[in-house]
């Protein structure tokens, strides 16, 4: 798949300076001259308690009592001691336990054991954690994320406390908020910036403020939607998963506005109502989420929970043309693909080398798919995964059609981005009702080998054949007539899908669900290889993939077929 390799770029060093002037100007803001920002006074009540869209299992919960934490796809038994003083497995894990989104599944336990269980966590944190501002546990995204949670479940917390420790909580709660207020100018508009207006958004309703502080909070908020949610609903980052957790906590934040019969602000509304469709077309038939940029092993419960509160029943549209996405359907089958240029600026560090490829789905079954990313975003996997090769597309000379780089290697905010890629991508779609499909191009290679890559896709027969071609053109200043380069054309199979041989240029898949499919190629060589789905539930598993090679220019363009037959 390739190493990502620093590249010459021109908005390299000022990305690296942008990031090391952030990061230094966080950490005089935390330091002891500006901490007595942080110190005010204790709230006496909260206004209200938001409510919480999250899916929760008392099963976790009970897991929780004993002492044993399951986050990210690793498990830790404490022992008996606070889960704030092990050693984390994860810097994921880590974060998720000083999130604290999971205090939703002891609040579905509705008994006074989880809710003893909760405040004694909570008194634990408080205690261990509290007035350190570092490390993981305040980081910007953790504490918006653990300022909301505690919101949501302050009844769970506070019902049957004690006094003194109400008091603490109360003040904690005030500290962490003053701290959001005081750092949130520094960040950039990115989605952490985006979680963090929108605690403080929170934070505006259910604690007492003054009405500047509402209004600030407000404005705020809506400047972050308008520069991050896309007039077709998508997010700017181009990341399907981030949609249904941006929809978990702003549609708790409107209910807050309408409980006290205040205006919900025009902008949020606006992006909810943008954001409701665009979720339904990243989804598959069976709940998941296509996986593109950063989008894994996506948690679709989450995605049912808050689909259920689409008053409007909005319906997905064809294409996306500001997030970049086509999507075909007939059927049962669905085509999602990826039509649009890498994210960029703060927003690239999750970005994929995937133009032109997709996913496709038949019924409760997705049959191709990408890599996706490793739930537990180890470093070994976390940069194969954004590699061309580990989607379905074409490759030439083994080679990604976006290139990375980094700035610095010593912060964990300096990861690799994208710097360079497609700049241009040609579409064309086919609104027949009966085959609908597109064609598109992207210039991804142009520099590199003077070759544009053309791909075309096509649902058939009530969606029960799909077809496709992949050509590569020669244009651009550099004349790529007299070389020569391999490409392969890859399709991730998920892995539950068994695969073989059938014939030359035909292979055989069967579902889980007892379907019989058969992809064949006009041309190139159709071999079954090993692949890796990095978005397995407990983490990368092994699977297969489809590859198609060949020769450019002895072979420009290879069509192919996957379709549905009726084993004998």
């Amino acid at each position: 798949m390739g190493q990502p390799t620093l590249m010459s770029d021109p908005g390299y060093w000022l990305s690296g300076a942008r990031i090391y002037w952030s990061l230094v100007r966080q950490r005089i803001q935390k330091g002891p001259v500006f901490a007595w920002r942080f110190i005010g006074p204790v709230p006496e009540r909260l206004a209200m308690v938001p409510p919480d869209l999250r899916p929760s299992d008392p099963l976790v919960a009970r897991d929780i009592y004993e002492g044993r934490f399951s986050f990210s796809g690793r498990v830790v038994e404490t022992g008996g001691v606070s889960p704030f003083s092990v050693q984390p497995p994860s810097a994921n894990w880590e974060e998720t336990l000083h999130g604290f989104r999971w205090l939703r599944h002891l609040k579905g336990a509705e008994s006074d054991l989880a809710s003893a269980n909760a405040r004694a966590l909570v008194n634990d944190w408080i205690q261990s954690h509290g007035r350190s501002l570092s490390g993981t546990p305040w980081r910007l995204s953790v504490t918006a994320a653990r300022v909301i949670a505690w919101m949501q479940y302050s009844r769970l917390l506070l019902l049957e406390s004690d006094h003194a420790f109400y008091r603490r909580f109360m003040a904690s709660l005030a500290r962490q908020v003053r701290y959001l207020r005081g750092l949130a100018p520094s960040m950039g508009d990115d989605l952490e910036a985006l979680t963090v207006r929108i605690a403080l958004c929170f934070a505006s309703q259910v604690l007492p403020s003054s009405s500047r502080f509402e209004r600030s909070a407000a404005r705020n908020l809506e400047y972050q939607l308008r520069a991050q949610i896309l007039p077709d609903g998508g997010h700017v980052s181009r990341c399907p998963d981030a949609l249904p957790g941006l929809l978990a906590d702003l549609l708790p934040l409107a209910q807050c506005y309408v409980s006290v019969s205040k205006a919900v602000p025009q902008e949020i509304v606006r992006a909810v109502d943008r954001m409701f469709p665009a979720l339904r077309f990243f989804r598959h038939t069976d709940g998941h989420i296509a996986m593109f940029h950063g989008a894994g092993s996506n948690n679709f419960d989450l995605a049912a929970a808050v689909l259920r509160h689409d008053q409007n029943g909005s319906q997905p549209l064809g294409h996306m043309p500001h997030s970049g996405y086509q999507r075909l359907s007939k059927g049962h089958s669905v085509v999602i693909a990826d039509t649009g240029v890498p994210p960029s600026g703060p927003h690239s560090y999750n970005g994929h080398a995937s133009c032109l490829a997709f996913e496709f789905s038949n019924g409760r079954q997705r049959l191709i798919v990408n890599s996706g990313v490793d739930r537990l975003d180890r470093e070994s996997y976390r940069e194969l995964a954004r590699m061309t090769a580990a989607h379905s597309t074409l490759v030439i000379d083994d080679t990604s059609s976006a290139r990375f780089a980094r700035f610095g290697k010593k912060w964990p905010e300096c990861r690799f981005r994208v710097v360079s890629g497609p700049s241009t991508v040609r579409i064309e779609r086919n609104e027949d009702t009966a085959a609908p499909g597109f064609a598109a191009q992207h210039d991804g290679y142009l520099k590199l080998f003077g070759l544009w890559h053309e791909r075309g896709l096509t649902l058939r027969d009530e969606g029960n054949r799909l077809e496709g071609y992949d050509r590569l053109i020669a244009g651009g200043h550099r004349s790529a007539s007299a070389e020569q380069h391999q490409f392969d054309i890859r399709f991730h199979l998920h892995p539950a899908i068994r695969a073989e041989k059938d014939d030359h240029r035909s292979v055989r898949l069967a579902t889980d669900q007892g379907e019989s499919w058969r992809f064949t190629a006009d041309r190139g060589d159709v071999t079954l290889e090993d692949s890796i789905h990095f978005a397995g539930v407990a983490g990368p598993v092994r699977t297969r993939m489809i590859l198609i090679s060949g020769i450019w220019p002895q072979i420009d363009t290879v069509e192919w077929t996957l379709r549905r037959f009726h084993a004998s």
